[in-house]
C-alpha cells in the first residue's frame, strides 16, 4: 500500500530543497575559497562589460604610471646633472675668479690648471649616459653630444679649438697698429682720430668724447667712419681731462682719459709752449693710453665675445671665424666648417625648444616634455667663462701688465658667470615644473585607480565574512532538511495508521 500523496509531496519537496541548499552551499563554498562571485564570464550576468571596461581604464592607468616613473627617473637625472654643473660653476667662481684672488704669476699658473680640470667636468656632465640614452644631447640621444675638452680648447687634426679662435680674434681686434682700428695724429691745434674702416666688426668703436677745460673743445664722433677731434682755442689748465668713451666687442664701454700735466701712473699729457706742441702731446698720450687698453681692456672683452660665439657653435650653427689670415687687417666673419673648427656641440640643434625633443604621454590628455641639449645657454655660458680662464695666455715679460690682463680677464669671466647662472636657473625650472605635473597628475592617477579598483572588487569579489555567515546558515538549514529527510524515510503504515 503506498503513502498518502501529501507524504508523496513533501519528500519529493524536501529532496529538491536539499539539492537546491547543496548547490547554493557549493557555490558559496567556491566563492569563499577564491573570494569571486562568478567562476565563469557567463555567470558575471550584467557586470561582465562593467568589468571589461573597468579593466581597461586600468590597464591604462598602467602604462601612464609606467610613463611617469620613466619620466621623474629622466628629469631627476636632469636636475641632477644640473645640480652638479651648477656647484662646479661655483666652484670656479668663487676659488678661481674671486675679486680677491691675487694675480701673481704662480696662482695665475694654478687657476689656470684648475679651470682646465672643471672644464673637463663639465664635459663629462653634459655627457651624462642612463641606460644608453644620452640626456642633453636632444633627439641624437644614441651618442655623446659634446666632444672631448682637450679638443676644445686646443682643437687638433687641422681645427682650431678655442684657444685659436680667441687668438685669431684678438689679433683681429687688435689690428695692425696696435690702436683696436682707430687712429691718432695731430695737425697744427687739433687732435684727430677715429675708426679706420667703415662699420668695421672689429676693434674699438668711437662713442664719444668730452672735455673738462673750456680751451679744448671736443668734437663729437660723426661721419663714416666716426671721426672724432680736440680743438685747443688756448692751453688747456693742469689737472683738467679729456676723455675718450670706446666701445668693446662685447657690447660694454670704456673711458680713455687724459690728465693735462698727469702724474705718474696716470695717461698724462705735458703742457707745451704752444698749442701745437700741446695738442701733438695730447696725440701721443692718446695712442700710448689706447695700445695699453687694447693689451688689457679690449683683449680682455675681445677673448669674452670670442668664447661665447664659439660656444654657440654648432654643426647647424657654425661659430663665426676673422676672414684670415692675416687677421689683423681683416673686415669680416666668414662660418667656421667641421673641417677647420671644432665643433664642440654635436647634439640636435634645430632651432625647436629643446624640451620638446622628449615628450612622454602621461595621461590621456596630457603629454609632458622635458628634453635638454648641452648647448642651452645657460650650459654654453657656463662653459664659456670657465674655457676662457683655461686658455687665455698673459703677457711673459711684463708682470705688471700680465696682473692687469688676469684681472681684467677674470672679471669677464665672473660676467659670463652671472648670465649663466640665470640662464641654468631657467632651464632646472622648467624641468622641475614639468616633474611637478608629473607628480600631481599621478597623485590623480593615484585616486582614479582606487576609485575603478573599488568598483571592480563590489562588483566581482565577495563580501568573505557575509558569505561565511550565509554558508554556515545554508549548512544549519541543510542539517535540518537531512533530518527532516530522515524521518519521513522511516515513515510506515502502522505508523502512519
Amino acid at each position: 500500500m503506498s503513502l498518502p500523496s501529501s507524504v508523496s509531496g513533501v519528500r519529493f519537496s524536501t529532496a529538491q530543497s536539499i539539492s537546491e541548499l547543496r548547490a547554493e552551499i557549493d557555490n558559496l563554498s567556491r566563492q569563499l575559497s577564491t573570494g569571486k562571485k562568478a567562476q565563469s564570464l557567463s555567470e558575471m550576468g550584467n557586470f561582465l562589460s562593467r568589468s571589461i571596461d573597468l579593466r581597461s581604464r586600468l590597464a591604462r592607468l598602467s602604462v601612464y604610471d609606467d610613463a611617469i616613473s620613466s619620466t621623474n627617473m629622466n628629469i631627476d637625472a636632469r636636475t641632477n646633472v644640473i645640480k652638479s654643473i651648477s656647484e662646479v660653476s661655483n666652484q670656479v667662481e668663487t676659488n678661481s675668479l674671486s675679486p680677491s684672488t691675487t694675480a701673481e704669476s704662480t696662482n695665475r699658473t694654478t687657476i689656470k690648471t684648475n679651470v682646465r680640470r672643471q672644464f673637463s667636468q663639465l664635459v663629462d656632465y653634459l655627457n651624462t649616459e642612463l641606460n644608453g640614452t644620452y640626456l642633453f644631447g636632444g633627439k641624437q640621444s644614441g651618442s655623446a653630444p659634446v666632444l672631448d675638452a682637450n679638443l676644445i680648447l686646443d682643437g687638433g687634426g687641422g681645427k682650431a679649438g678655442l684657444a685659436q679662435y680667441i687668438t685669431e680674434r684678438q689679433a683681429a681686434d687688435l689690428g695692425t697698429n696696435n690702436l683696436g682700428r682707430l687712429h691718432v695724429s695731430s695737425t697744427g691745434n687739433v687732435v684727430s682720430f677715429g675708426e679706420t674702416v667703415p662699420g668695421s666688426l672689429f676693434g674699438f668703436t668711437l662713442k664719444g668724447v668730452t672735455s673738462q677745460d673750456p680751451s679744448v673743445v671736443a668734437g663729437a664722433p660723426v661721419g663714416t667712419p666716426p671721426q672724432a677731434t680736440f680743438s685747443l682755442t688756448s692751453q688747456p689748465v693742469a689737472g683738467s681731462t679729456l676723455t675718450v668713451t670706446l666701445g668693446l666687442p662685447d657690447g660694454t664701454m670704456m673711458d680713455v682719459t687724459l690728465t693735462a700735466a698727469g702724474g705718474a701712473g696716470t695717461n698724462g699729457f705735458a703742457i707745451g709752449t704752444t698749442t701745437a706742441q700741446t695738442a701733438s702731446n695730447i696725440s701721443s698720450a692718446l695712442q700710448n693710453a689706447l695700445q695699453s687698453a687694447g693689451k688689457i681692456q679690449l683683449a680682455a672683452a675681445s677673448a669674452k665675445s670670442a668664447a661665447l660665439d664659439f660656444f654657440k657653435g654648432s654643426a647647424t650653427n657654425p661659430p663665426r671665424r676673422v676672414a684670415g689670415p692675416p687677421y689683423d687687417t681683416a673686415t669680416n666673419f666668414v662660418a667656421g666648417t667641421s673641417t677647420n673648427t671644432v665643433l664642440w656641440y654635436q647634439g640636435t640643434d634645430d632651432g625647436n625648444d629643446p624640451r620638446n625633443d622628449v615628450v612622454a604621454k602621461i595621461s590621456e590628455r596630457l603629454s609632458l616634455a622635458f628634453g635638454a641639449r648641452a648647448n642651452e645657454a645657460g650650459f654654453a655660458e657656463t662653459l664659456a667663462g670657465t674655457a676662457l680662464m683655461a686658455v687665455t695666455n698673459f703677457s711673459t715679460t711684463d708682470e705688471t701688465l700680465a696682473r692687469q690682463q688676469f684681472t681684467e680677464m677674470r672679471d669677464r669671466a665672473r660676467s659670463i658667470f652671472a648670465q649663466a647662472k640665470t640662464d641654468v636657473t631657467a632651464t632646472s625650472v622648467s624641468l622641475i615644473n614639468a616633474q611637478t605635473i608629473a607628480k600631481t597628475n599621478s597623485n590623480d592617477q593615484k585616486a582614479e585607480k582606487a576609485i575603478y579598483e573599488t568598483a571592480l572588487t563590489e562588483g566581482e569579489n565577495v563580501p568573505l565574512e557575509q558569505t561565511a555567515v550565509s554558508l554556515t546558515s545554508l549548512q544549519t538549514q541543510l542539517q535540518a532538511l537531512y533530518q527532516l529527510t530522515a524521518k519521513l524515510q522511516s515513515l510506515s503504515l502502522a505508523n502512519y495508521i
